[in-house]
């Protein structure tokens, strides 16, 4: 049994009736209020039709066994945690007007498998996917500009995630417990990537210049700044850190793909080869040789190989 006013089309609340597990919502209703179908564990299926604007908070929550809802082009607002606890969701696609996605909105939705992230999503909240531990591709709207922290913590099946231009800085557990999440590709507009963002088993891909380089998110090989290097390589400092360290692990593949964004200046060229040498790391100081030989204009010292 629904509950209406049906003069300003809020659906208030929702009382299950014996062996019903399906809800067809009336098509003059406009608004769901917060925590109308709330533990309501029965329930399979809710088709909600056009004209609904806005989803309150808890609408859905805990509606354990909800595995079918048809989200209308109307709907303009989903409000925190409608579909937390949602463990049966298998998926959903959310509609073009929504522009933001509020704090632990699918939150433990356990089953959900595909979702579908409208193009003018801006806002992602905090913990909005957490524990969806089947969800295994999330593209990422290129409008967005802020997604929270441990936005998708716990997303176990995670494989690979692209991080939007308009994302700047992470902070803080974003990806947490994502132990499948192996691919990252990682905006040129990134400035700062700080603190356990990522799985240590995680490969991040930067854009500099067109190209692609791959760095793997840990203290053990690559040092504690080469992440945040990468985001801004074009910085002076940032140059000799990232080469010094693609030397110092051997990183021949890299480290060519680095010297020819020209970032390197002549005068740097030899430190670099000594460097090198001192580390014996033979494949990087030809590398260096070679470049020094090609793009600075004349022939490398006698150094030996």
């Amino acid at each position: 049994m629904l509950i209406i006013d049906t003069e300003h089309g809020i659906l208030k609340k929702y009382f299950p009736q014996p062996g019903e597990t399906e809800v067809t919502i009336p098509e003059h209703v406009r608004m769901i209020q917060k925590y109308a179908f709330a533990g309501c564990e029965k329930l399979y299926a809710v088709r909600i039709p056009e004209g609904v604007e806005n989803i309150g908070a808890g609408a859905f929550k805990n509606c354990k066994n909800l595995f079918y809802v048809k989200l209308p082009q109307s709907l303009k607002r989903i409000s925190i945690e409608a579909f937390y606890n949602c463990e049966s969701l298998g998926g959903i696609e959310i509609p073009e007007k929504i522009t933001s996605i509020h704090d632990s909105t699918f939150m433990n939705c356990k089953n959900l498998r595909s979702i579908v992230l409208p193009k003018n999503l801006e806002h992602l909240g905090e913990k909005a996917f957490y524990g969806c531990t089947n969800l295994k591709k999330v593209k990422m709207p290129e409008k967005l500009n802020y997604f929270g922290r441990q936005a998708f913590s716990k997303c176990e099946s995670l494989t690979s995630i692209t991080i939007p231009e308009g994302i700047t800085r992470l902070y803080g557990q974003y990806f947490s417990d994502c132990g499948q999440l192996h691919f990252a590709i990682i905006p040129q507009s990134m400035q700062v990537i700080q603190g356990d963002v990522f799985p240590s088993n995680v490969i991040l891909h930067f854009y500099i210049k067109n190209q692609m380089f791959s760095v793997p998110f840990t203290s053990f090989w690559f040092s504690d700044n080469i992440v945040n290097a990468m985001c801004q390589p074009e910085k002076p400092e940032n140059t000799d850190l990232i080469i010094r360290d693609f030397v110092k692990h051997n990183d021949s593949g890299n480290l060519e793909k680095f010297l020819e964004c020209g970032f390197v200046t002549d005068q740097k060229i030899d430190d670099y080869i000594q460097f090198a040498i001192q580390n014996q790391k033979y494949e990087s100081q030809v590398v260096l040789m070679d470049y020094k030989h090609k793009h600075i204009g004349y022939q490398p010292k006698n150094w030996d190989l």
